[in-house]
């Protein structure tokens, strides 16, 4: 853009001396030299100093002939692009002084000034550019952290359940062992005697299978006490999403389930388990509803909870803990929810399954 105002300023003032037939040969070198410092300028380096080697030429030209006067608008549009006012309101003070009593200082003094509003729009345009640009790059950058950090957290989640599930097996193992294996080893060393005994002694023999069978008995009864400790009173899955929509009194609610619901991890049966808990509070403290429809859909690459009532919903929708919680939980897993509440509310959230890759460059 600068090459072409500055151009089209050069070829005026070369078309006024044509068309005049009247150059002095000290003024048409002047001119070769403004037109190679400005094309040196454009091309090469653009020093606020060959601007003003420019201004200066041209103060001599124009003390040679008049009519190069045009050229002050050519420095007053590098000055303003550069941002240096001062230089500009010298540029504009040598103008008014060679030009006091000629008639072309008010044209010259309206190009000038045109020249000088245009170069304050393009660099204010340029500032916009990059402003943007780094904008863009910022969001880009942060995008790309956000994402590492996704990942990361996806790894610390799956790292923390191994670490959860070693530490629960370590604990059932040791359970079993304090409350079960010394009683049943004990055991065995009373058959081993008895066996050994028998030949010799039979009474004392039958004695101790008696007292080693009465141990194994109370062994099998600890034994089962213990699983029965060791297994969880509240059930994470398919069954426990069951028991919360059969506790769930407000309205009638059509439960659809497909898929294959063992592939299901664990974790994300949790997950579900309490957005639908929330679902069905914030349903029945603002719908107004009379009937839900929930369905969950399982495949190879995700699984789908579908949440709806009609209810009333609302034009503008505020998000509270409840809704911000559900959507930080479903976004730790790598997955997506999305909420309306133009016609009812509805609720459908969506969680990939490990290695399936379904949300993998979506923000790319």
């Amino acid at each position: 853009m600068n090459f072409i105002v500055k151009a089209a300023i050069i070829l005026y003032l070369i078309l006024e001396l044509i068309m005049n037939h009247d150059i002095a040969y000290q003024s048409f070198l002047l001119l070769l030299v403004i037109i190679a410092v400005n094309i040196f300028k454009e091309r090469y380096v653009d020093s606020l100093y060959l601007t003003i080697v420019t201004l200066l030429l041209t103060c001599a030209a124009v003390t040679m002939d008049f009519r190069f006067s045009i050229l002050f608008a050519l420095c007053s549009y590098d000055f303003i692009i550069k941002r240096k006012y001062a230089w500009f309101g010298v540029a504009v003070a040598c103008m008014f002084y060679l030009l006091r009593l000629n008639e072309l200082l008010l044209t010259n003094l309206l190009i000038v000034l045109l020249c000088s509003l245009l170069a304050y729009v393009i660099h204010k345009g340029k500032e916009e550019q990059d402003r943007f640009k780094q904008t863009v790059d910022n969001e880009r950058r942060l995008r790309y952290e956000l994402e590492d950090t996704k990942a990361k957290l996806l790894h610390s989640s799956k790292e923390v359940a191994n670490i959860a599930e070693v530490r629960e097996r370590n604990r059932i193992a040791q359970e079993i062992h304090d409350s079960i294996g010394h009683s049943i080893a004990g055991i065995l060393f009373q058959l081993q005697a008895a066996y050994k005994l028998h030949s010799r002694n039979q009474e004392k023999s039958m004695e101790m299978v008696q007292t080693s069978v009465e141990g194994l008995a109370k062994s099998i009864e600890l034994l089962r006490n213990t699983v029965h400790n060791i297994k969880p009173k509240q059930t994470i899955g398919i069954e426990y999403i069951n028991n919360i929509i059969d506790h769930f009194g407000f309205c009638p609610v059509e439960l659809k389930m497909s898929g294959d619901f063992n592939s299901i991890l664990p974790s994300h049966l949790e997950l579900m388990s309490a957005n639908l808990k929330e679902a069905l509070t914030n349903a029945s403290r603002y719908s107004q509803a009379t009937k839900m429809d929930i369905k969950i859909e399982a495949t190879e690459q995700y699984t789908r909870m579908y949440i709806k009532d009609n209810g009333v919903g609302c034009q503008t929708m505020s998000e509270g803990l409840g809704l911000s919680g559900m959507k930080e939980r479903v976004r730790n897993v790598g997955g997506s929810l999305s909420i309306s509440a133009n016609d009812g509310f509805l609720i459908v959230c969506l969680i990939p399954k490990e290695g399936s890759g379904i949300f993998e460059g979506s923000n790319r």
